[in-house]
């Protein structure tokens, strides 16, 4: 995670891996609303017979931030929140 460009103010969450991004009020609700959204493109994407094109790693830059990254730990509202498909590996790192 990390601060948004365009509003400091707000949070990133970047699935690095498939370069997915949600932006939420803060950490929480960016984590949430990414979660949701890569439920969502993965659902769809193997409804429409995709699913082996949604990996499309993120720039360099943002593999250079994780590497740097501080540790964070999401709340367990966060953590536990239920989604419809199978459960996405959690990633307890930020962007300083």
């Amino acid at each position: 995670m990390y601060p948004c460009e365009e509003d400091p103010s707000k949070t990133v969450a970047h699935c690095l891996q498939m370069d997915v991004v949600a932006v939420g009020a803060n950490k929480p609700e960016a984590i949430r609303l990414l979660k949701e959204l890569l439920e969502d493109l993965i659902i769809t994407s193997w409804k429409d017979g995709t699913f082996d094109k949604i990996m499309n790693p993120a720039p360099k830059k943002y593999w250079e931030m994780f590497a740097n990254a501080k540790p964070y730990r999401a709340p367990q509202s966060v953590v536990n929140h239920r989604i419809r498909a199978r459960p996405i590996r959690r990633v307890d790192y930020a962007f300083a």
